[in-house]
């Protein structure tokens, strides 16, 4: 059995270990919903909340200490043979020595990097039981809702101490903390209780640089519509009613162009696909 072989047979183990542990609030493991499962249940739920806190792990994968998540895992499986995987495939990245962190696109990373913060959800479930707080996590990002200042003043010291036991630090300047009726980005998403979704400013910033960067390269007009096309369809995708749909793909296309100031775009080949109705052109 060669090694790529092995190591996917490792991930059927593993994620057949942990999918009676892992809790549906983590929504990145596989049936769990994924990033448009989250968006649709904030989207609904955020509107029976007061507050909200957002967060993300520094240097998630890098931090991981190898010790804590051997020993999760072995609260999980018994199988020696799993755990010896696992035990190598964090020892081999590290040249070093160090004890600390994983290949982040490895194909074992999704699965540990459920397992690694399952201590974090166990304890904002614990929490939830209350009915005083909501919470989801999509991989190292997570987001707390709270019906009263208090409630999510005593979740977020909880949070402090996991990361503690977990050597882990939250990344501060993505922090945020606020009312809800205020709004809040998560995911790539823009949620705000009465309003259909939106595209967040860093989604928009990072479709802007990529954009930039296709012009700069000498890409067409019917390049940089087709780009931005894909990007809508990735917007709308999978949350049909819950996003804004006003000005279709020209509000991107346009909008996009005039903050880079760029000029000579204003009139994007009529002939492509979605440019008369606004609406992204189907897959092939």
């Amino acid at each position: 059995m060669n090694s790529r072989h092995r190591l996917r047979q490792a991930g059927e183990d593993l994620h057949a270990t942990l999918e009676k542990s892992i809790r549906p609030s983590c929504t990145h493991f596989r049936g769990h919903g994924g990033v448009k499962g989250t968006i649709r249940t904030l989207a609904k739920i955020s509107e029976e909340y007061r507050f909200v806190a957002r967060f993300d792990v520094a240097r998630y994968y890098d931090s991981m200490d190898h010790q804590i998540l051997l020993k999760l895992l072995a609260r999980e499986t018994p199988s020696g043979r799993l755990f010896s995987i696992v035990r190598d495939y964090l020892a081999f990245p590290d040249r070093r020595g160090s004890g600390r962190g994983m290949v982040a696109g490895g194909s074992l990373s999704p699965l540990l990097g459920a397992l690694y913060l399952k201590p974090l959800d166990d304890a904002m479930e614990t929490l939830a039981t209350s009915g005083k707080i909501f919470y989801l996590r999509y991989m190292d990002d997570f987001v707390l809702l709270a019906h009263t200042r208090w409630s999510l003043r005593k979740a977020i010291a909880r949070v402090y101490r996991v990361m503690q036991d977990l050597a882990l630090r939250l990344h501060e300047q993505k922090r945020s903390v606020g009312k809800i009726r205020k709004g809040f980005s998560f995911l790539g998403y823009r949620v705000q209780p009465g309003r259909r979704l939106r595209p967040s400013t860093e989604s928009v910033r990072r479709m802007t640089t990529r954009f930039r960067r296709l012009y700069e390269q000498g890409a067409t007009e019917t390049r940089l519509w087709q780009y931005v096309s894909r990007w809508t369809r990735w917007l709308w995708g999978g949350l049909d009613g819950l996003v804004s749909r006003k000005g279709g793909i020209r509000r991107y296309y346009f909008g996009v162009i005039k903050r880079l100031r760029i000029r000579g775009l204003y009139r994007p080949i009529q002939s492509c696909p979605g440019y008369k109705t606004g609406l992204p052109a189907p897959l092939l």
